[in-house]
């Protein structure tokens, strides 16, 4: 089956754990750069419609974990958001409710989101092939608007990673959507674990399913030699 590669991989996704473990440990990273970082993980999602009439969207594409490691990992990420609530709850104070989604989380709860990620998904090389499936990414639909009335159309969809000043990427995919199972719960999840505050207010989401059927390297730089 094709699959994300390697040179995809050492800018997208190892380079992405890098920020993290920068963030997380001693020297802690500027917030401002993990903020840089993380456009790695806003491509841009162009679909079409049956008349070929594009529409380009940026939107948060995650990695996601084989089918067998889903079950635990889900309960991992509710007893996580739980806690994380219960912290941010703590450190408030008074009778705030949260919200579903946060738009300027502080900087704690951004670096225990990063934590978490280090050890469910953004794993160390020798972990990445048992646990993630590089054969697949995932999205959720927010908005129903062109996205969504596109791929009721036209299955096929590129999505466009861009990272400055020269690194650029074109995944071509076919999208399924998903309204139940264990992989969308996951996404849901994941996404409320970067954007979320109390997990109670999450409304669940419609998942794309981004299978790969080709990767394109556009760059300008020769290619990674990440290890």
């Amino acid at each position: 089956m094709p699959r994300l590669t390697e040179d995809f991989l050492s800018h997208f996704y190892y380079g992405v754990r890098d920020d993290y473990l920068e963030r997380v440990q001693e020297g802690k990273k500027p917030l401002s750069e993990v903020f840089l970082g993380l456009t790695r993980n806003n491509p841009v999602v162009i679909t079409c419609d049956k008349n070929l009439v594009p529409n380009g969207a940026v939107k948060s594409v995650g990695y996601h974990l084989k089918e067998e490691f889903l079950d635990d990992t889900i309960k991992e990420y509710e007893s996580f958001l739980n806690w994380r609530w219960e912290k941010v709850k703590e450190a408030v104070g008074g009778v705030y409710e949260g919200e579903g989604w946060v738009y300027s989380p502080n900087p704690d709860f951004i670096v225990d989101g990063l934590k978490h990620s280090l050890k469910h998904i953004y794993l160390p090389k020798e972990e990445t092939e048992k646990k993630v499936d590089f054969e697949k990414l995932g999205t959720l639909e927010g908005f129903y608007k062109r996205t969504w009335e596109n791929i009721q159309q036209n299955n096929k969809v590129a999505i466009v990673y861009y990272y400055p000043p020269g690194i650029h990427f074109q995944v071509n995919c076919t999208v399924e959507i998903q309204k139940s199972g264990p992989l969308r719960e996951f996404i849901n999840r994941a996404a409320c674990l970067a954007h979320g505050e109390n997990p109670a207010k999450w409304e669940k989401r419609t998942a794309y399913i981004f299978h790969v059927e080709g990767v394109i390297d556009k760059s300008v730089y020769p290619k990674s030699t990440h290890s």
